[in-house]
């Protein structure tokens, strides 16, 4: 490989807006380079087929010209589609913009993009969508270098104990408290298992405030235009 030019790199844009007449500037995840800047030169002109293909949630295969910190996009092939609708549509824009927020520009995760993959086939499935979005921002936080234990008592180093409850404390971890968490669902989630209407509640609450710690006060634009119409976020 051309150490200025990338090939036919997997990719799913993130984010799109217009620049000047008849370009497009995209917020790119890539499979081999992480998070990558786009200038999309006349994709926006009358007969551009490119256009089309150039949409949140839409596997490509793409390739750019890598001179400068925006690269040039030079081809967009179609592999995939995910046709999200109703619900799914706003959590999957709440999930493009989790993914911008914790992941730095140029850093490869070719693990969270096969996460954010089958994110969005579970969306797009409806399958099981609060649990899917727990897991998945389970997964960006530890992909992202912010991984706790949630099957151990950070202060004593025991194990959680499913009948006794635990609380998150920063720079600690999970440690016994009486107002916490339930046990039996920080091992539920540590192991990735079914949640049920109480694990999903006390999940959201664990993984907001796991969320929030750093996110150093900045609000997330999706969270705060949808909170009417989505409960789960």
């Amino acid at each position: 490989m051309d150490e200025a030019v990338v090939y036919l790199q997997p990719a799913f844009i993130l984010q799109h807006r217009h620049y000047r007449e008849t370009s497009l500037l995209l917020e790119v995840f890539t499979r081999d380079f992480g998070l990558v800047s786009l200038l999309a030169k006349g994709v926006r002109k009358e007969k551009s087929k490119t256009a089309g293909l150039l949409l949140p949630f839409t596997l490509l295969q793409i390739s750019y010209l890598d001179k400068n910190e925006l690269k040039l996009l030079t081809h967009a092939e179609f592999l995939e589609a995910h046709d999200l609708q109703g619900l799914g549509l706003y959590c999957g824009f709440y999930v493009n913009e989790l993914v911008q927020r914790f992941l730095h520009k140029h850093d490869p995760n070719p693990a969270l993009f096969v996460r954010y993959q089958q994110c969005l086939q579970a969306l797009l499935a409806d399958d099981s969508i609060e649990q899917t979005l727990r897991y998945f921002e389970l997964d960006l936080l530890e992909q992202a270098g912010y991984a706790i234990e949630l099957d151990v008592d950070s202060r004593s180093g025991k194990a959680v104990q499913a009948e006794r409850r635990y609380q998150f404390e920063a720079n600690l971890g999970m440690v016994e408290h009486s107002t916490g968490i339930d046990g039996r669902t920080l091992l539920a989630i540590s192991e990735r298992s079914a949640l049920d209407s109480v694990a999903l509640s006390q999940a959201k609450q664990l993984l907001r405030t796991l969320l929030a710690q750093h996110l150093q006060g900045k609000p997330l634009k999706s969270r705060a235009v949808l909170a009417n119409v989505i409960q789960y976020l």
